[in-house]
């Protein structure tokens, strides 16, 4: 359908603002108009009664250099059919292997696909502790090369947005030097491209308050509930002060869930106790989480949910937010007229859900979120 009009269900726009009971009409993959029972003018009519329309999800933090190491899946098992219509992959390439992502993986898939640089010319081709022998992308600092991502990211515009840096000691060899070389070269080539840099960092020999105090503004923090030691929470779930502060000159607090990086008792601690909720909300889905724990965006949000975020919050932490940490909120993450189409449609079922994590616990769920159909530059399907 080239032009349809959304009608009877109830809208998020993704802003963190209330529900709205409004029609949207969609021409030629925009919105072009929102309002109360709209004229529908001889247009097809989408019943949405009974679910809340958002805009489409966006995932900040995913794998699908489909085909390439051991992380990556293939976008469209994260992708449309979850509701997600735009992702953004988390560093899977470096110089050495971006060309074949861009070049064979993106154009094949129907979401919109950005990318991260990593700082390794290699990318994160293997480096999982089931995956024998474990070689991590930082265990030669020759592959730490400023130089080459910043030619590369400089050359593949807009496709890569930004840069991208795993600092976790098994992948560093176990050697602190090459993490800090990894460390300091990705800001430096943030710096010099004046785009973002994601950090992982979990189990690092760099220590948490320094990395904390280093990042700039529109920076992203990922894995932020992680469950190892070196989190940036007390006990009780205070956030150190340098989080607080990271957060306030506006680094991005992303929760980037993966298989390793979300623990209950650390996020239920410093949500409930502290308020500190996430700024996006991520699935850091692949290979070895697919099945379990992250399953799919629409799990991880319900997560949140299920903490006491509420539901317009967790909708903009899936959606406008990372639109925002990516620059691409002038087009994308928001029911706005003038901008791109993509919405999801998602219902709260009731019942008993059990939620895990990434070290088997769970929580049991009263309501989880199911996404029931999706829209992309305006071309709509139900999907269960």
């Amino acid at each position: 359908m080239e032009a349809y009009l959304i009608r009877g269900g109830t809208v998020l726009d993704g802003t963190g603002a209330p529900a709205q009971a409004v029609d949207i009409r969609v021409e030629n993959g925009l919105i072009t108009h929102i309002g109360a029972t709209l004229e529908a003018e001889e247009l097809p009519i989408i019943n949405a009664k009974g679910h809340f329309v958002t805009p489409g999800l966006i995932d900040l933090h995913a794998h699908v250099f489909d085909g390439t190491g051991i992380w990556s899946i293939p976008a469209e098992q994260c992708g449309l059919p979850k509701g997600v219509t735009t992702l953004l992959d988390t560093g899977s390439a470096g110089s050495l292997t971006a060309q074949t992502f861009e070049k064979y993986v993106v154009p094949t898939a129907r979401e919109e696909i950005y990318a991260l640089l990593n700082i390794s010319m290699l990318g994160c081709l293997q480096g999982h502790v089931d995956a024998k022998p474990v070689m991590g992308e930082l265990a030669d600092a020759r592959y730490i090369n400023v130089d080459a991502a910043v030619e590369h990211l400089e050359k593949h515009r807009p496709f890569f947005i930004g840069i991208k840096a795993r600092l976790t000691g098994i992948l560093a060899d176990g050697k602190e030097e090459h993490e800090r070389l990894a460390f300091d070269g990705a800001l430096l080539a943030a710096e010099k491209t004046g785009t973002p840099l994601m950090v992982h960092h979990a189990v690092s020999n760099i220590p948490v308050r320094e990395l904390l105090e280093r990042l700039r503004p529109g920076d992203i923090y990922t894995h932020l509930y992680h469950p190892h030691a070196d989190h940036a929470f007390e006990a009780d779930g205070k956030p150190f002060a340098e989080m607080l502060a990271a957060q306030k000159r506006g680094v991005v607090c992303d929760v980037g869930h993966g298989a390793g990086a979300f623990g209950w008792d650390v996020a239920q601690a410093a949500c409930q106790n502290y308020g500190f909720w996430p700024d996006t909300i991520s699935t850091d889905i692949h290979a070895y989480n697919l099945n379990g724990p992250v399953w799919d965006m629409a799990t991880t949000l319900t997560k949140f949910l299920a903490l006491g975020m509420p539901l317009e919050k967790v909708i903009q932490a899936g959606t406008l937010n990372p639109a925002r940490a990516m620059r691409l909120d002038g087009r994308l993450g928001s029911l706005e007229v003038g901008k791109q189409a993509d919405i999801a449609f998602l219902q709260i079922e009731e019942g008993h859900f059990p939620l895990y994590d990434v070290l088997g616990h769970s929580r049991d769920a009263k309501q989880r979120l199911v996404v029931k159909g999706v829209a992309k530059k305006g071309h709509f399907s139900w999907l269960n």
